[in-house]
């Protein structure tokens, strides 16, 4: 992998102006793009010197616009169960920090805890649990940063308004973090419940907690494809959200 000033000198090279708004597309949410005026595509292995291997992840940076909107798209991320330190997996957070990034916009496939909760539900995150993080934690030394109200309230007010205009399932609820790369098991599903946890992935969290310290703002958007005590894989999970792109593309291009 690439150091912080190696992938700053190739993005400072490649894009004279990035972009202040930054959206994650994960697992099922890259048909957003099928929207976008595409200017300029950098591959993650030019970019960061690693793929990332998960499918449906094609593993790029992306700047275009959506109307009149210009916009910073990664097609994919990277997880700890790749492999990666917690520091590594949040290296373009830090990177586009650095290149004038001022909004994240997070995006992935969960398991849905929440009884309440179905398959096809979006979820607006009001919050996150970040306990099993532990080694996986991207921040390092004294840096104690207010994570009172990790996820931004007038963006979390937007996502509501416009899910509510456009009869789009949603909640708000909380994210829990699970390392993988197997999906939980029962009992580790009957007790991120109990911890207060309505959804559960393995993403969302890292990126976001090193957002927060660089006072990046964030808005963190999921979608329930599978339930907590039912069989599934990931085929499943890309094949659900391929259900909802239509919904997933109403919500993305407005809440920017």
């Amino acid at each position: 992998m690439k150091t912080l000033d190696e992938s700053f000198e190739i993005i400072s090279q490649k894009i004279s102006s990035f972009p202040k708004t930054l959206i994650i597309l994960g697992s099922g949410w890259n048909k957003l793009l099928d929207e976008v005026k595409i200017e300029q595509r950098i591959s993650y292995q030019e970019l960061f010197g690693i793929e990332t291997s998960v499918p449906g992840h094609t593993g790029e940076l992306v700047i275009g616009t959506v109307g009149t909107k210009r916009i910073a798209y990664m097609s994919g991320r990277f997880h700890m169960y790749e492999g990666y330190s917690g520091e590594e997996a949040t290296l373009s957070i830090r990177l586009f920090a650095k290149a004038g990034l001022k909004k994240l916009i997070t995006t992935a496939a969960c398991g849905g805890l929440n009884e309440k909760y179905k398959v096809g539900d979006f979820v607006i995150l009001s919050d996150m649990i970040t306990l099993l993080l532990a080694l996986d934690n991207p921040l390092k030394g004294p840096q104690f940063i207010d994570v009172s109200e990790v996820f931004n309230a007038e963006m979390r007010k937007k996502a509501v308004k416009i899910c509510v205009e456009h009869e789009i399932p949603f909640h708000e609820g909380s994210y829990v973090y699970y390392h993988g790369p197997n999906f939980e098991t029962p009992a580790d599903k009957m007790a991120l419940r109990f911890l207060g946890a309505d959804v559960v992935g393995m993403s969302t969290v890292p990126e976001t907690l090193a957002a927060r310290a660089l006072n990046i703002d964030v808005l963190g958007l999921v979608f329930v494809t599978n339930l907590a005590f039912v069989k599934h894989n990931h085929k499943e999970v890309l094949a659900e959200a391929d259900k909802a792109s239509g919904m997933m593309k109403i919500l993305l291009k407005n809440v920017v």
